[in-house]
Protein backbone atom coordinates (compact mmCIF):
# COMPACT_ATOMS: atom_id res chain seq x y z
CA UNK A 1 0.00 0.00 0.00
CA UNK A 2 1.22 3.52 -0.82
CA UNK A 3 2.58 5.75 1.92
CA UNK A 4 0.15 7.64 4.15
CA UNK A 5 -1.66 10.45 2.33
CA UNK A 6 -2.08 13.87 3.87
CA UNK A 7 -5.87 14.07 3.43
CA UNK A 8 -8.57 11.40 3.17
CA UNK A 9 -11.73 12.46 1.33
CA UNK A 10 -14.78 10.28 2.02
CA UNK A 11 -17.59 10.32 -0.55
CA UNK A 12 -20.73 8.20 -0.02
CA UNK A 13 -22.25 7.23 -3.35
CA UNK A 14 -25.85 6.17 -3.85
CA UNK A 15 -27.29 6.31 -7.36
CA UNK A 16 -25.24 9.40 -8.10
CA UNK A 17 -23.88 8.48 -11.53
CA UNK A 18 -25.29 11.64 -13.14
CA UNK A 19 -23.05 13.98 -11.13
CA UNK A 20 -20.31 11.71 -9.72
CA UNK A 21 -17.78 12.39 -12.49
CA UNK A 22 -17.91 16.14 -11.81
CA UNK A 23 -17.37 15.50 -8.10
CA UNK A 24 -14.35 13.27 -8.73
CA UNK A 25 -12.93 15.67 -11.32
CA UNK A 26 -13.03 18.50 -8.78
CA UNK A 27 -11.10 16.37 -6.30
CA UNK A 28 -8.49 15.36 -8.88
CA UNK A 29 -8.09 19.07 -9.68
CA UNK A 30 -7.15 19.99 -6.12
CA UNK A 31 -4.04 22.15 -5.81
CA UNK A 32 -3.06 19.93 -2.89
CA UNK A 33 -1.98 16.69 -4.62
CA UNK A 34 -1.46 14.57 -1.49
CA UNK A 35 -4.88 13.02 -0.93
CA UNK A 36 -6.76 9.75 -1.15
CA UNK A 37 -10.38 9.50 -2.28
CA UNK A 38 -12.58 6.84 -0.69
CA UNK A 39 -15.69 6.18 -2.78
CA UNK A 40 -18.21 4.22 -0.71
CA UNK A 41 -20.87 2.74 -2.97
CA UNK A 42 -23.99 2.29 -0.85
CA UNK A 43 -25.78 -0.36 -2.91
CA UNK A 44 -26.27 1.78 -6.04
CA UNK A 45 -28.38 0.41 -8.89
CA UNK A 46 -27.76 3.07 -11.58
CA UNK A 47 -24.24 2.15 -12.65
CA UNK A 48 -22.51 4.20 -9.94
CA UNK A 49 -20.84 1.04 -8.60
CA UNK A 50 -19.14 0.36 -11.92
CA UNK A 51 -18.22 4.02 -12.35
CA UNK A 52 -16.51 4.01 -8.94
CA UNK A 53 -14.53 0.91 -9.88
CA UNK A 54 -13.50 2.46 -13.21
CA UNK A 55 -11.31 4.99 -11.38
CA UNK A 56 -9.08 2.27 -9.91
CA UNK A 57 -6.29 3.15 -12.37
CA UNK A 58 -5.68 6.24 -10.24
CA UNK A 59 -3.92 4.77 -7.21
CA UNK A 60 -5.19 7.62 -5.03
CA UNK A 61 -8.81 6.54 -5.58
CA UNK A 62 -10.25 3.54 -3.73
CA UNK A 63 -13.68 2.05 -4.34
CA UNK A 64 -15.61 0.16 -1.66
CA UNK A 65 -19.06 -1.42 -1.76
CA UNK A 66 -21.69 -2.12 0.89
CA UNK A 67 -25.37 -3.12 0.88
CA UNK A 68 -27.64 -0.07 0.97
CA UNK A 69 -27.36 1.21 4.55
CA UNK A 70 -27.52 4.99 4.26
CA UNK A 71 -25.03 7.86 4.10
CA UNK A 72 -24.10 7.63 7.78
CA UNK A 73 -23.04 4.00 7.45
CA UNK A 74 -21.17 4.80 4.23
CA UNK A 75 -19.28 7.63 5.92
CA UNK A 76 -18.41 5.36 8.85
CA UNK A 77 -17.13 2.77 6.35
CA UNK A 78 -14.97 5.45 4.77
CA UNK A 79 -13.67 6.69 8.13
CA UNK A 80 -12.62 3.14 9.02
CA UNK A 81 -10.64 2.89 5.76
CA UNK A 82 -9.12 6.38 5.89
CA UNK A 83 -5.32 6.62 6.25
CA UNK A 84 -4.83 10.37 5.98
CA UNK A 85 -3.61 12.71 8.71
CA UNK A 86 -6.64 14.88 7.92
CA UNK A 87 -10.14 13.87 6.84
CA UNK A 88 -12.99 15.61 5.03
CA UNK A 89 -16.21 14.66 3.29
CA UNK A 90 -18.10 15.40 0.11
CA UNK A 91 -21.43 14.31 -1.35
CA UNK A 92 -21.33 12.60 -4.73
CA UNK A 93 -23.50 15.23 -6.45
CA UNK A 94 -21.43 18.22 -5.26
CA UNK A 95 -18.01 19.61 -6.13
CA UNK A 96 -15.04 21.50 -4.64
CA UNK A 97 -13.07 24.54 -5.69
CA UNK A 98 -9.45 23.62 -6.63
CA UNK A 99 -8.01 25.62 -3.70
CA UNK A 100 -10.24 24.04 -1.05
CA UNK A 101 -7.90 21.50 0.52
CA UNK A 102 -4.73 23.56 0.15
CA UNK A 103 -6.31 26.67 1.68
CA UNK A 104 -8.00 24.87 4.57
CA UNK A 105 -4.84 22.94 5.44
CA UNK A 106 -2.82 26.16 5.38
CA UNK A 107 -5.31 27.95 7.63
CA UNK A 108 -5.38 25.07 10.11
CA UNK A 109 -1.58 24.87 10.28
CA UNK A 110 -1.04 28.62 10.53
CA UNK A 111 -3.45 28.82 13.46
CA UNK A 112 -2.48 25.56 15.17
CA UNK A 113 -6.08 24.40 14.70
CA UNK A 114 -7.35 20.83 14.49
CA UNK A 115 -10.49 21.86 12.57
CA UNK A 116 -11.01 24.22 9.63
CA UNK A 117 -14.44 25.35 8.39
CA UNK A 118 -15.31 27.13 5.15
CA UNK A 119 -18.50 28.40 3.54
CA UNK A 120 -20.35 26.99 0.58
CA UNK A 121 -22.25 27.94 -2.56
CA UNK A 122 -25.83 26.68 -2.77
CA UNK A 123 -26.26 25.72 -6.43
CA UNK A 124 -29.87 25.97 -7.63
CA UNK A 125 -31.11 25.20 -11.13
CA UNK A 126 -31.04 28.84 -12.26
CA UNK A 127 -28.99 30.70 -9.68
CA UNK A 128 -26.36 30.34 -6.96
CA UNK A 129 -26.19 31.67 -3.41
CA UNK A 130 -23.01 32.24 -1.41
CA UNK A 131 -23.26 31.13 2.23
CA UNK A 132 -20.21 32.18 4.25
CA UNK A 133 -19.57 30.98 7.81
CA UNK A 134 -17.82 34.23 8.80
CA UNK A 135 -16.89 37.64 7.43
CA UNK A 136 -13.17 37.33 8.13
CA UNK A 137 -10.81 34.56 9.32
CA UNK A 138 -11.70 33.72 12.91
CA UNK A 139 -9.98 31.42 15.41
CA UNK A 140 -12.11 29.95 18.17
CA UNK A 141 -11.60 27.70 21.13
CA UNK A 142 -13.25 24.36 20.42
CA UNK A 143 -15.86 24.72 23.17
CA UNK A 144 -17.04 28.04 21.71
CA UNK A 145 -17.15 26.60 18.19
CA UNK A 146 -19.14 23.58 19.41
CA UNK A 147 -21.67 25.82 21.12
CA UNK A 148 -21.99 27.95 17.98
CA UNK A 149 -22.73 24.76 16.03
CA UNK A 150 -25.41 23.78 18.52
CA UNK A 151 -26.97 27.26 18.34
CA UNK A 152 -26.93 27.28 14.54
CA UNK A 153 -24.39 30.10 14.30
CA UNK A 154 -22.13 27.75 12.35
CA UNK A 155 -23.84 25.41 9.90
CA UNK A 156 -23.74 21.68 10.65
CA UNK A 157 -22.67 20.58 7.17
CA UNK A 158 -20.08 17.82 7.16
CA UNK A 159 -18.67 18.82 3.78
CA UNK A 160 -17.54 22.29 4.94
CA UNK A 161 -15.24 20.84 7.63
CA UNK A 162 -11.67 19.59 7.54
CA UNK A 163 -10.65 17.59 10.62
CA UNK A 164 -7.38 16.39 12.03
CA UNK A 165 -7.90 12.62 11.90
CA UNK A 166 -7.73 12.16 15.70
CA UNK A 167 -10.80 14.36 16.17
CA UNK A 168 -12.99 11.93 14.23
CA UNK A 169 -13.05 9.36 17.00
CA UNK A 170 -16.78 8.67 17.25
CA UNK A 171 -19.04 7.24 14.53
CA UNK A 172 -21.39 9.33 12.45
CA UNK A 173 -24.76 9.11 14.18
CA UNK A 174 -27.02 6.71 12.31
CA UNK A 175 -29.77 8.85 10.77
CA UNK A 176 -30.91 9.29 7.18
CA UNK A 177 -31.15 13.07 7.60
CA UNK A 178 -29.56 15.44 10.16
CA UNK A 179 -26.81 12.94 10.97
CA UNK A 180 -24.25 15.75 10.81
CA UNK A 181 -26.28 17.73 13.38
CA UNK A 182 -25.86 14.82 15.80
CA UNK A 183 -22.17 14.28 15.02
CA UNK A 184 -20.13 17.37 14.12
CA UNK A 185 -20.32 19.11 17.50
CA UNK A 186 -18.78 16.00 19.11
CA UNK A 187 -15.79 15.97 16.78
CA UNK A 188 -15.28 19.71 17.20
CA UNK A 189 -15.41 19.34 21.00
CA UNK A 190 -12.40 16.99 20.86
CA UNK A 191 -10.27 19.74 19.31
CA UNK A 192 -8.50 22.67 20.93
CA UNK A 193 -8.79 25.31 18.24
CA UNK A 194 -11.04 25.83 15.24
CA UNK A 195 -10.43 28.23 12.35
CA UNK A 196 -13.36 29.68 10.38
CA UNK A 197 -12.69 30.83 6.82
CA UNK A 198 -14.81 33.34 4.85
CA UNK A 199 -14.20 31.63 1.49
CA UNK A 200 -16.96 29.52 -0.07
CA UNK A 201 -14.98 26.57 -1.40
CA UNK A 202 -17.71 23.92 -1.58
CA UNK A 203 -20.56 23.74 -4.11
CA UNK A 204 -23.73 22.18 -2.71
CA UNK A 205 -26.11 21.11 -5.45
CA UNK A 206 -29.75 21.69 -4.52
CA UNK A 207 -31.70 18.73 -5.89
CA UNK A 208 -35.46 18.39 -5.50
CA UNK A 209 -35.12 14.72 -4.61
CA UNK A 210 -32.29 15.09 -2.09
CA UNK A 211 -32.73 13.72 1.41
CA UNK A 212 -32.26 17.14 2.95
CA UNK A 213 -35.26 18.41 1.01
CA UNK A 214 -37.35 15.40 1.98
CA UNK A 215 -40.42 16.47 3.89
CA UNK A 216 -42.54 14.17 5.97
CA UNK A 217 -42.44 12.04 9.02
CA UNK A 218 -38.99 10.54 8.52
CA UNK A 219 -37.13 13.82 8.08
CA UNK A 220 -38.96 15.38 11.03
CA UNK A 221 -38.32 12.31 13.16
CA UNK A 222 -34.61 12.45 12.36
CA UNK A 223 -34.51 16.13 13.31
CA UNK A 224 -36.02 15.22 16.69
CA UNK A 225 -33.61 12.29 17.22
CA UNK A 226 -30.62 14.48 16.33
CA UNK A 227 -31.75 17.12 18.84
CA UNK A 228 -32.23 14.43 21.49
CA UNK A 229 -28.76 13.00 20.85
CA UNK A 230 -27.24 16.46 21.18
CA UNK A 231 -28.96 17.11 24.49
CA UNK A 232 -28.25 13.70 25.99
CA UNK A 233 -24.61 13.56 24.84
CA UNK A 234 -23.85 16.92 26.44
CA UNK A 235 -25.62 15.87 29.63
CA UNK A 236 -23.84 12.50 29.82
CA UNK A 237 -20.40 13.94 29.16
CA UNK A 238 -20.99 17.15 31.14
CA UNK A 239 -19.40 18.78 28.15
CA UNK A 240 -19.81 22.49 28.75
CA UNK A 241 -19.89 23.38 32.46
CA UNK A 242 -22.20 26.35 33.01
CA UNK A 243 -24.06 25.68 29.74
CA UNK A 244 -26.67 23.30 31.19
CA UNK A 245 -29.56 25.79 31.02
CA UNK A 246 -28.75 26.69 27.41
CA UNK A 247 -28.58 23.03 26.45
CA UNK A 248 -31.97 22.47 28.04
CA UNK A 249 -33.61 25.46 26.34
CA UNK A 250 -32.23 24.47 22.92
CA UNK A 251 -33.66 20.98 23.31
CA UNK A 252 -37.04 22.28 24.43
CA UNK A 253 -37.18 24.62 21.43
CA UNK A 254 -36.25 21.73 19.10
CA UNK A 255 -39.01 19.54 20.54
CA UNK A 256 -41.56 22.31 20.01
CA UNK A 257 -40.33 22.90 16.44
CA UNK A 258 -40.73 19.17 15.80
CA UNK A 259 -44.37 19.22 16.90
CA UNK A 260 -45.03 22.40 14.90
CA UNK A 261 -43.59 20.88 11.72
CA UNK A 262 -45.65 17.72 12.19
CA UNK A 263 -48.84 19.69 12.81
CA UNK A 264 -48.38 21.73 9.61
CA UNK A 265 -47.73 18.82 7.26
CA UNK A 266 -50.00 18.66 4.24
CA UNK A 267 -50.69 14.98 4.91
CA UNK A 268 -51.28 15.42 8.66
CA UNK A 269 -53.06 12.39 10.12
CA UNK A 270 -53.05 9.83 12.97
CA UNK A 271 -49.36 8.98 12.63
CA UNK A 272 -48.28 12.59 12.96
CA UNK A 273 -50.64 13.02 15.92
CA UNK A 274 -49.06 10.02 17.64
CA UNK A 275 -45.61 11.50 17.09
CA UNK A 276 -46.76 14.80 18.61
CA UNK A 277 -48.10 12.88 21.63
CA UNK A 278 -44.71 11.20 22.07
CA UNK A 279 -42.95 14.56 21.89
CA UNK A 280 -45.39 15.96 24.46
CA UNK A 281 -44.50 13.06 26.77
CA UNK A 282 -40.84 13.94 26.32
CA UNK A 283 -41.52 17.60 27.13
CA UNK A 284 -43.41 16.63 30.27
CA UNK A 285 -40.14 15.34 31.74
CA UNK A 286 -38.89 18.92 31.80
CA UNK A 287 -41.91 20.54 33.37
CA UNK A 288 -42.26 23.05 34.85
CA UNK A 289 -40.70 25.23 32.17
CA UNK A 290 -40.26 28.91 32.94
CA UNK A 291 -41.20 31.62 30.46
CA UNK A 292 -37.55 32.79 30.42
CA UNK A 293 -36.40 29.44 29.03
CA UNK A 294 -38.12 29.89 25.66
CA UNK A 295 -39.07 32.59 23.23
CA UNK A 296 -42.52 34.07 23.90
CA UNK A 297 -43.98 32.29 20.89
CA UNK A 298 -42.54 28.91 21.86
CA UNK A 299 -43.64 29.32 25.47
CA UNK A 300 -47.23 29.91 24.31
CA UNK A 301 -47.00 26.91 22.00
CA UNK A 302 -45.73 24.74 24.84
CA UNK A 303 -48.61 25.71 27.09
CA UNK A 304 -51.13 25.03 24.33
CA UNK A 305 -49.56 21.66 23.57
CA UNK A 306 -49.65 20.60 27.20
CA UNK A 307 -53.36 21.41 27.45
CA UNK A 308 -54.81 19.95 24.25
CA UNK A 309 -53.03 18.35 21.28
CA UNK A 310 -55.94 18.66 18.84
CA UNK A 311 -56.53 22.34 19.61
CA UNK A 312 -52.77 22.95 19.31
CA UNK A 313 -52.72 21.34 15.87
CA UNK A 314 -55.78 23.22 14.64
CA UNK A 315 -54.39 26.58 15.71
CA UNK A 316 -50.99 25.89 14.15
CA UNK A 317 -52.53 24.81 10.87
CA UNK A 318 -54.77 27.87 10.84
CA UNK A 319 -51.88 30.21 11.63
CA UNK A 320 -49.78 28.65 8.84
CA UNK A 321 -52.53 29.45 6.33
CA UNK A 322 -52.56 33.09 7.44
CA UNK A 323 -48.76 33.37 7.44
CA UNK A 324 -48.64 31.90 3.92
CA UNK A 325 -51.19 34.45 2.80
CA UNK A 326 -49.13 37.28 4.25
CA UNK A 327 -46.00 36.03 2.51
CA UNK A 328 -47.83 35.85 -0.80
CA UNK A 329 -49.08 39.40 -0.43
CA UNK A 330 -45.55 40.63 0.11
CA UNK A 331 -44.37 39.08 -3.16
CA UNK A 332 -46.88 40.96 -5.28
Amino acid sequence: MAEQPLVSIVVPVYNGRKYLEQCIASIRAQQCPDWELLLIDDGSTDGSRELCDSYAADTRIHSFHQPNSGAAAARNHGIAQARGSWICFADCDDWMEPAMLDSMLAAARQNDAQVAVCGYVAEYAHHSKQVACCQQPTVLQASEASQMLLEGKIGSYMWTFLFKREMVCEPVFNLKVYEDHATLFKWVAHAQRVVLMPQTFYHYRQLDNSLLHASGRKASRDFFLAAKERYQYIERRRLFPGWEAKNRSLYLASCIKYTKDLARMDNYGPEQRQMIEEARDELRRFMPVGSSELSRKNYIRLRMLMKNVDLYVRLLRLSSVFSLGNRRKKTF
